[in-house]
């Protein structure tokens, strides 16, 4: 059945809204009084973003020439000349990506001034508001339309300045319809893959910089020794940046070795076990130990919390394979057609080729990489049993890549759940009630709501989702993000 086009409803207002006393309101009305505020303060940074882009327009410098802008745009400030006499005068900044012109200095100076923000902060309000306007003209139509609000679209602009006409341009057409829709996390990752396939260079030249960027760091916060280790609480703080493939693997060893200790009759919380489970892989022997100690009767056996290393699933195009051999026995190439090879890692989203590869060459001794088939996600799956098999279980995993709950975008661990209950078929439930059609995937917190919160949900026959909230307000949910419906 044909999905009927998606339009923005009239939104709720009230009348004489601004007299209206908040403390006085019953739930409904004030979720109507919240609304209206935030529709209003939307189209009022709408109307000032215009006049910004305007005031760039009237301080625009005469006779300039179309130029690619430089990476560290708000700090760049182009002489009007070489001449000893100019020294000191006005500059020109350019703000914007390829294709912008140049303002005049003085006038971020002014904007700053008179909107009470720093100099820095006027030149990237200018340069996003050119951005948006000249090379994003989709999103901003959007934004003057009132469905896409202004501070969204400046982010987006921000992702976009260093980046080629083609892939702002793809930017643009692919999220101006669904980002009003979006989470920030997903518009990111939008903005990601038009980098991937439209800008490899970036695409690369950023997972270049991101690799030399890692590392980790102990703060002691100043102990009480400022020659010893350790805070005066007697707390340190660890922060580090991985590779996404190490990550993973060092959370799940965290939350498994976490698991052994609760099963041990460790009565911490969650947390605080996890924090001493970096001590014990800090010592890889006790460990070793702790998981894979001599069995014992009973389902608490340590033998049954062996660390598992996790498996990183990529979906790969044909073209992507090459016979290059490496030590996983895969080989992944960059030869076909197209800009750009992009793989789909289960979990993790689309990365590029080069991702995939540096992820690769850094895997550790046990991990392993599986190439997985592309699921068909027109089949129609079916079973008796409450438990969804792993065939109909990868299904809704490629399906919903993200929880199907209004505005969320977590990834990761999630829940399938049964949007019509399941009904045992021994008190009268009717088979295959374990389907395609009714199962969505849901993060632990949203499914709780679901269940617990009086939100109610059904699957449209064109395959979204309609939830209704516990005060009346139904959104939309599908692979576009979230659509209120009045």
């Amino acid at each position: 059945m044909k999905r009927p086009t998606d339009t923005l409803q009239a939104p709720v207002t009230m009348p004489g809204l601004d007299g209206v006393e908040v403390l006085g309101l019953e739930p409904a009305a004030t979720m109507a009084y919240v609304v209206e505020q935030r529709r209003r303060r939307d189209l009022a940074a709408a109307e000032e973003l215009r006049a910004v882009t305007h005031w760039a327009d009237l301080h625009r410098v005469e006779g300039d020439e179309v130029g690619a802008v430089d990476p560290e745009i708000a700090a760049i400030v182009f002489p009007v000349g070489s001449d000893d006499r100019l020294l000191g005068r006005e500059g020109e900044l350019r703000l914007a990506g390829h294709g912008a012109f140049r303002v005049t200095e003085f006038a971020a100076c002014q904007l700053a001034a008179a909107l009470g923000m720093s100099e820095y902060t006027a030149r990237t309000y200018l340069g996003q508001g050119l951005e948006l306007r000249d090379r994003l003209p989709r999103l901003w139509s959007q934004v003057l339309a009132g469905v896409l609000p202004a501070w969204k679209a400046l982010k987006i602009a921000e992702e976009t300045i260093p980046l080629t006409a083609t892939a702002a341009d793809y930017i643009d057409r692919h999220l101006a319809p669904f980002a009003h829709q979006l989470s920030f996390g997903r518009i990111l990752r939008t903005v990601q893959a038009g980098i991937d396939r439209h800008d490899p260079h970036t695409a690369a030249d950023r997972a270049e910089k991101a690799a030399e960027h890692r590392g980790v760091w102990v703060d002691h916060h100043g102990g009480i020794d400022p020659d010893g280790p350790g805070g005066p609480d007697g707390t340190s703080e660890i922060r580090g940046v991985v590779n996404t493939p190490d990550a993973v693997a060092f959370d799940a060893a965290l939350t498994q070795v976490a698991t052994a200790l609760e099963a041990l009759g460790d009565a911490d919380s969650d947390q605080v076990r996890r924090a001493k489970a970096v001590g014990i892989l800090a010592d890889p022997q006790y460990a070793l130990d702790l998981t894979t100690g001599p069995a014992t009767e009973g389902p608490q056996s340590p033998k049954q919390r062996v660390i598992t290393r996790p498996t990183v699933h990529l979906h790969l195009h044909t073209d992507a394979l090459t016979g290059t051999a490496t030590r996983t026995g895969i080989g992944i190439g960059t030869t076909g057609q197209g800009t750009g090879h992009l793989a789909r890692v289960e979990g993790f989203g689309a990365r590029t080729l080069e991702t995939v590869q540096q992820w690769l060459a850094d895997l550790a001794p046990g991990a392993s990489i599986t190439v997985t088939p592309v699921v068909d996600l027109t089949e129609h799956i079916a079973v008796d049993a409450y438990e969804a098999p792993d065939r109909l279980r990868a299904q809704i995993t490629e399906r919903d890549h993200t929880c199907r709950f209004p505005w969320c975008g977590r990834r990761g661990v999630f829940d399938l759940d049964h949007i019509i209950p399941f009904l045992d078929p021994d008190d009268g439930g009717p088979p295959g009630q374990t389907n395609s059609h009714n199962l969505a995937r849901l993060c632990r917190f949203h499914h709780r709501v679901k269940t617990h919160g009086n939100w109610t949900y059904h699957r449209e026959p064109w395959g979204s989702l309609t939830w209704t909230s516990p005060l009346g307000h139904r959104y939309t949910v599908d692979q576009h993000g979230t659509l209120p419906r009045d």
